[in-house]
């Protein structure tokens, strides 16, 4: 299942990129995340591989992660593996300008198991459901980088 979601941000990208990067920041927007912790660190990010824990009523889903693609402040690609599904986030960041910016997030789902079964019914749902997650957590990132940006400017 693939979904993206692009939103425009009143920021420039290093600000950002730094709500990608920095897991404090991170679980403040992500939905569910309760922990984010480093397994390995790389110099040049790629190969980098981290350790996320989601909280979803009230059960926990553990999925490990590795950097498959970096540039500073442009682009982050994360794969990440749980019991359940595999991830592929894209994140793409394009200057507009030197205070604007726009962010797309590419995401390929793949379930696993039994749930591959139902995966054209979570597809239908997810289309038809009025709440979009991923466009929620884009939410939260504008609002919470917007007022970062502001407030380093003042």
């Amino acid at each position: 299942m693939k979904t993206s979601t692009a939103t425009r941000i009143n920021a420039p990208a290093a600000t950002i990129f730094l709500w990608l990067e920095d897991k404090d920041r991170l679980q403040k927007w992500v939905p569910n995340l309760a922990e984010d912790e480093v397994i390995l660190d790389t110099p040049e990010k790629i190969g980098s591989r981290f350790r996320q824990v989601f909280l979803e009523k009230g059960r926990e889903m553990e999925m490990t992660g590795e950097i498959t693609a970096y540039e500073e402040n442009a682009r982050m690609r994360v794969f990440m593996t749980g019991q359940m599904f595999n991830l592929d986030v894209d994140y793409v960041l394009t200057a507009v300008s030197d205070a604007q910016t726009d962010v797309r997030q590419d995401t390929d789902i793949a379930f696993k198991g039994f749930l591959k079964l139902f995966a054209p019914l979570m597809i239908l749902m997810s289309k038809l459901s009025s709440q979009d997650p991923q466009a929620d957590a884009h939410a939260k990132l504008k609002a919470m980088a917007e007022a970062e940006y502001q407030a380093e400017s003042n």
